[in-house]
């Protein structure tokens, strides 16, 4: 079910995926998470129901599900997914390429055994590191979803979903 800008209030979205998940200050964890782009959408039951490529998105936290936020110039709308129906969530890590110059701060730090997902933020010129856009595909029963989003998000997203507690549902 696609909510559009007219039906989207909190009851409904409640009825469907339970409460949203509150932040704690003890144990901090991410009930949302950062944007994408949708770059492919298949309305497996009904195709009058569609959804604009390239709107931006984002995800948050639900007990029995999530809710996936889509903005479009300005035309909202919001897909709740619960658990159940949720087949494969997969990310998709972007190719990286890694080429520091010698005694440039990002080769030192490297040759020091510093991780490169920290290294990466000591380059000097663009192209001693880049790494290319992460992909996220979202299948359920009713949709077939792609976004793309930043490369450099590909950890922090990775950890999101994994919070999640989908099991085999997520492939990395």
């Amino acid at each position: 079910m696609i909510l559009t800008e007219k039906n989207i209030n909190q009851h409904k979205i409640e009825n469907l995926i339970g409460k949203p998940n509150k932040f704690g200050f003890r144990k901090p964890k991410t009930i949302g998470n950062g944007s994408y782009f949708l770059k492919s959408f298949i309305n497996k039951t009904d195709n009058s129901e569609i959804i604009k490529i390239d709107s931006k998105s984002n995800f948050e936290k639900y007990s029995n599900g999530i809710l996936l936020r889509l903005n479009f110039s300005n035309e909202l709308s919001a897909i709740p997914l619960t658990k159940n129906e949720i087949n494969r969530i997969e990310l998709i890590r972007g190719e990286e390429r890694i080429n520091p110059f010698p005694f440039s701060p990002m080769w030192i730090l490297l040759k020091l055994g510093v991780s490169i997902l920290t290294a990466r933020y000591f380059k000097i010129y663009i192209s001693e590191y880049s790494i290319k856009n992460m992909r996220l595909i979202i299948d359920t029963e009713k949709y077939e979803m792609e976004f793309i989003a930043n490369g450099f998000l590909f950890e922090r997203q990775l950890e999101y979903f994994e919070n999640l507690n989908y099991g085999t549902r997520l492939k990395k």
